[in-house]
């Protein structure tokens, strides 16, 4: 069976795949890899299974019932699962996870490499319990610094403690207006006003909420590369 790509490989792909595609494009193209190579790896996993000494021999009908049947999706409680590898499998969970995370940091990078900001002077990633960390340069030789959280397509609870302790703005592939709630909102434009950040959102979901974010410190996530730009040149967004 094949390695599974990197997040850094997949974004790769992606971007041969649509050159000019913007942030949203670009994250729900690395998405849609990513989903691919997990079909690939389902498959494969399955035809090695069928592959062994023992199965070797059973009517190709027979291995094709095997094989429908293994890949079919499953419903453990309330959860949908691909297939019952995946339902019992952590393995492949703790593989995805961080791979989701990566995709998600790495199209944010992208949009600050592509407007020509240097790793290790105009930004850093991972540090001081942050994912992103984008520094103006002042006269003195400190830097102002602006944290920046980013979240892939979940908000949940602990995204908002998080962004509280860690982040002075978030940016985020958020694809369930749902999740937005009236206390999640007012949670996160408090922390924004203190720290003079925005949540970035994407547009589709910020035009869903609308009536929700009036007034408030959210932006569409279109909008984080030339307000990071800003920060880089003048300290403000």
């Amino acid at each position: 069976m094949k390695r599974f790509p990197s997040a850094k490989e997949i974004l790769e792909e992606a971007k041969a795949q649509k050159p000019k595609a913007d942030i949203n494009q670009l994250h729900a193209l690395t998405f849609k890899l990513m989903m691919k190579y997990k079909d690939t790896y389902y498959k494969d996993k399955v035809g090695e299974f069928l592959c062994r000494n023992s199965l070797a021999n059973l009517p190709e009908e027979t291995k094709l019932k095997i094989k429908q049947e293994l890949l079919r999706p499953v419903k453990g409680g309330d959860i949908q699962y691909s297939n019952f590898m995946e339902e019992t499998s952590r393995r492949i969970s703790q593989t995805f996870q961080p791979i989701s995370g990566n995709l998600a940091e790495l199209c944010a990078e992208k949009e600050l490499i592509d407007i020509g900001l240097k790793l290790g002077i105009n930004y850093k990633k991972r540090v001081e319990h942050t994912d992103l960390i984008i520094y103006h340069p002042q006269l003195s030789g400190y830097s102002k610094k602006h944290r920046v959280e980013v979240k892939n397509v979940s908000v949940r609870e602990r995204a908002t403690r998080g962004f509280i302790f860690d982040g002075d703005s978030m940016i985020g592939f958020f694809n369930d207006p749902g999740e937005f709630t009236n206390t999640n909102i007012d949670i996160i434009d408090e922390q924004c006003q203190k720290t003079g950040g925005y949540c970035y959102i994407p547009p589709v979901i910020l035009e869903r909420i609308r009536d929700k974010t009036q007034n408030k410190r959210f932006k569409p996530n279109t909008d984080f590369v030339s307000d990071m730009e800003k920060f880089v040149k003048t300290g403000i967004i």
